[in-house]
């Protein structure tokens, strides 16, 4: 056999592995929902569409898609209610934040940095392994924090790489923009209404990839949250 045929089929051997492990990689978070049907939208008068929501009843959680008009960005949120009020939702995201960035055992992240801070604003820097074969993530973060005159509590953030002297390196994929928001309404006995949202640009990527992917991203959180004021009780009293 000649070394340019044993070259071409190393080469394919390379293709059909990284495909697979790819496959293996996203199955855990696409095969229990490539299957289903998506739930039959429904449009309201911002353009909100049902997406999914829990098999519960009633629902604990409901996900909402809308394209935001003039640009290429998609917008999904999660809506929930959470046993515990909006200022202890506030207090708990914050405090997950420091915890991030100060856990020095069991990282996440291998790096994440509070680079500033103060009682409206925080700035991130944050570095993600991500699954070979892809390059791992950067992202540069600032959240803002807010209290409305009702009692309303919420934090929104937006990547901030015009603040940020650290320069691109071929080693890391840069995400360029990373938005959202939480908001949390007070409700009766001590409750609150949560809604948390993401914004991004799909590029070419299809829906059937990315949405799984996002309401996971979307359900953890809100369940992260709901787990976050019951057990932190006590640290979350401490900041108030």
């Amino acid at each position: 056999m000649t070394p340019i045929k044993i070259m071409n089929i190393e080469m394919s051997l390379k293709k059909i592995i990284c495909f697979a492990v790819c496959c293996i990689l996203l199955y855990p978070v696409l095969g229990s929902n490539v299957s289903q049907h998506r739930i039959p939208l429904k449009e309201d008068i911002q353009g909100w569409k049902t997406v999914k929501e829990d098999k519960s009843d009633p629902p604990s959680w409901i996900i909402y898609a809308r394209k935001i008009t003039g640009t290429n960005f998609l917008e999904y949120k999660i809506e929930g209610d959470i046993q515990s009020t909006a200022k202890a939702c506030h207090t708990a995201f914050r405090l997950d934040l420091h915890k991030l960035a100060d856990n020095e055992k069991d990282k996440k992240y291998p790096t994440y940095e509070i680079l500033e801070e103060s009682e409206e604003c925080l700035l991130t820097y944050v570095v993600h392994n991500e699954p070979f074969p892809f390059k791992d993530t950067e992202m540069s973060v600032r959240y803002r924090f807010f209290t409305e005159e009702d009692g309303s509590t919420g934090v929104r953030w937006q990547e901030a790489w015009d603040e940020s002297s650290i320069q691109p390196t071929k080693k890391l994929n840069r995400v360029e923009t990373f938005r959202g928001s939480l908001h949390c309404a007070p409700t009766s006995n001590n409750s609150c209404n949560a809604v948390k949202s993401v914004q991004f640009d799909p590029k070419k990527m299809p829906l059937w990839l990315i949405e799984p992917m996002v309401f996971n991203f979307l359900r953890a959180g809100l369940e992260d949250l709901r787990a976050m004021t019951l057990e932190n009780n006590d640290s979350i009293s401490q900041h108030k």
